[in-house]
């Protein structure tokens, strides 16, 4: 588990002591031991001005994907989660250990994340943007209402939605990929790099090798 991601989740400058080290490996151990990773993905159809999803005829409500997904004519939604194991393991610690409720909550995302980028690679998507989820940027939250009903995700892999529109397990996501044009994450193709908060602090979204 890249170790990078999990201190950029915990806004982590500078040399990480050896305490907080052995609290990221022991939790690295333990959501790798509780995570059963179940994963569903559907293609869509995409259509231009507005951003369209054409089988679902849902509208797109969002410069920043009519943006990524200019050169893209379809797209891919998947959703993926650790499952329930990990939401009550973080609970526990939150009881019990803040400080490891923390380290646990950002292990677990990098384990989400990268299993999500296993799973992935395992699909032959030819060329493809990145993932992006609802609540990130511009796309609304509330995109994951629709999306999930049509991939079924409850009956698929057991996951559900709160009133909020916000996944239960917690350590699940739902991503959006265009297909058919290349994007990687970078602050040069970033339409926000003039006012991200992590770019001004010195920081990243993504992992710099």
């Amino acid at each position: 588990m890249n170790k990078k991601t999990i201190l950029n989740y915990l806004n982590y400058q500078g040399k990480v002591d050896e305490k907080t080290n052995q609290l990221i490996d022991e939790c690295i151990l333990e959501v790798q031991e509780k995570a059963y990773f179940k994963v569903t993905q559907q293609i869509f159809h995409l259509t231009h001005s507005p951003l369209k999803i054409e089988e679902l005829d849902l509208i797109i409500p969002s410069s920043d994907l009519t943006h990524y997904f200019q050169d893209c004519h379809k797209c891919m939604v998947i959703v993926c989660t650790l499952g329930i194991e990990i939401d009550r393991q973080m609970k526990y610690y939150e009881h019990i250990d803040m400080a490891k409720a923390v380290v646990f909550d950002a292990v677990s995302n990098t384990y989400l994340e990268e299993c999500c980028d296993e799973y992935e690679k395992t699909l032959d998507l030819g060329m493809h943007t990145f993932r992006f989820a609802p609540g990130y940027g511009d796309l609304p939250l509330a995109l994951n209402k629709p999306l999930s009903r049509v991939l079924q995700i409850d009956k698929k892999i057991g996951v559900t939605l709160s009133a909020g529109g916000l996944f239960i397990p917690m350590k699940s996501m739902l991503g959006m990929i265009g297909l058919g044009s290349q994007r990687a994450k970078s602050c040069h193709s970033c339409i926000r790099k003039e006012s991200c908060a992590l770019r001004k602090g010195g920081q990243r979204c993504y992992v710099i090798d």
